[in-house]
């Protein structure tokens, strides 16, 4: 009775009876094992054991540091059970001196086969497997040099400079040797004069026209589905991938005597071949993917949500077109219409086909520069050449200065 009262006053002080086997314990050197409190004061004996399995359980998971590194912790000093307070009994002081004090771990093993060979002696007299990892550092490696930065601003402007500045600057440096009155008078002759005309005229309308049919098919692209749609959407590409010479042959053969669509016309008074309507036909042939390609991103990015929401609060279908879809459009309608206008502007080897290239009717400024080439009449091109040139770069940033307001508006 004495000794059940001894155990039940040390349980009830949350001490655990640890029995003496009389062989000590080998624990391994570099074993991560995790400690925590088995039970507390008052716990009866089975829950207490229940827990201290529990928390061996615990003990076997290999615990990391916010570090990332797993220091291995030292068994030397296993943890000790709590002091008994003053007020103890005696035969509670007695029978936690008659334990025997924790055994001293073994020195730490020199080769992972030492740490092998203490595991399984540790194994063999019974003790519990403890996790036992090898910890290597890892091998420092050579960094190379981010050098993306460098190399790709070394590519963009060795290919600006050869590609676009080295060409513009030598043309307005042929043309700062030409005299100013002679520079004045070449570009403004009649017949220049008449050149920039139709020139330009012609690819205002056809960037007119592909600005309001090719935002229509864009549309149509991406908000419907249809048989042959895929078929359509690969038929836009096809000015990109045609010569333009074997497009003006194409369009001088539908729209001619020959074909009967140029026949239906012809019998109708309206004849294309050899008239400035071929030539913006063919203007609008050549640009009219521009607008397609420009508009597909910008509609296929819009939420239908906002426009439900719209029809929602009671707004009508032209009015949640007008006040929710189209402006996120603009920009880039704008963008795709500047791209279709440059694209006219310097189209040459289809209206070259299609166009009588006769002064004062249908001729345009790179047939004009191309007459003066074979008539070795240098000055003239490169007076005309650099007119268009001033020209097409004052309009294109004056496009981009709209777009830049356009957006701060917008803000």
């Amino acid at each position: 009775m004495e000794r059940l009262g001894s155990h039940h006053h040390a349980s009830s002080l949350g001490q655990h009876n640890h029995s003496f086997t009389g062989r000590p314990t080998q624990w391994p050197s570099n074993a991560r094992v995790s400690y925590c409190q088995a039970g507390r004061p008052g716990l009866g004996r089975y829950r207490r054991q229940k827990l201290h399995s529990l928390a061996s359980a615990a003990a076997a998971v290999p615990f990391e540091s916010p570090g990332g590194q797993t220091p291995p912790i030292s068994l030397a000093h296993p943890p000790s059970a709590p002091e008994p307070p003053a007020a103890a009994p005696a035969a509670a002081h007695s029978r936690h001196a008659a334990q025997p004090p924790p055994p001293a771990a073994p020195p730490a093993p020199s080769s992972p086969s030492s740490a092998s060979a203490s595991s399984s002696t540790a194994a063999t007299d019974g003790a519990p497997a403890a996790t036992v990892d090898t910890f290597r550092p890892a091998p420092a490696r050579f960094r190379i040099p981010n050098l993306s930065a460098p190399i790709t601003w070394t590519f963009m402007l060795s290919y600006m400079a050869f590609m676009l500045i080295m060409p513009i600057t030598a043309l307005l440096q042929k043309a700062s040797l030409i005299p100013a009155a002679t520079f004045i008078a070449r570009a403004t002759e009649p017949v220049a004069m008449h050149a920039y005309y139709v020139t330009f005229s012609c690819s205002l309308i056809a960037a007119a026209i592909n600005c309001v049919f090719g935002f229509i098919l864009a549309w149509v692209l991406v908000r419907y589905k249809f048989p042959g749609r895929k078929l359509l959407d690969a038929a836009v590409d096809l000015p990109f991938a045609l010569p333009t010479s074997v497009a003006g042959l194409t369009l001088a053969t539908v729209y001619g005597d020959e074909f009967f669509i140029g026949q239906t016309l012809q019998s109708a008074g309206i004849n294309v071949v050899f008239t400035r309507l071929g030539v913006v036909i063919a203007m609008i042939f050549v640009s009219f993917p521009f607008v397609v390609r420009t508009m597909q991103p910008v509609m296929q990015e819009i939420q239908r949500e906002m426009e439900e929401a719209a029809w929602s609060l009671g707004a009508s279908r032209w009015r949640t077109f007008v006040d929710v879809v189209f402006p996120p459009l603009f920009p880039s309608l704008l963008t795709g219409t500047a791209l279709a206008f440059s694209r006219a502007l310097g189209e040459f080897g289809s209206i070259v086909i299609i166009s009588s290239n006769f002064a004062f009717k249908d001729l345009i400024a790179p047939v004009l520069i191309f007459q003066c080439l074979e008539q070795y009449d240098y000055v003239g091109a490169t007076v005309i050449g650099t007119v268009l040139l001033g020209i097409s770069l004052t309009m294109m940033l004056a496009v981009n200065q709209l777009q830049s307001f356009n957006q701060r508006f917008r803000r």
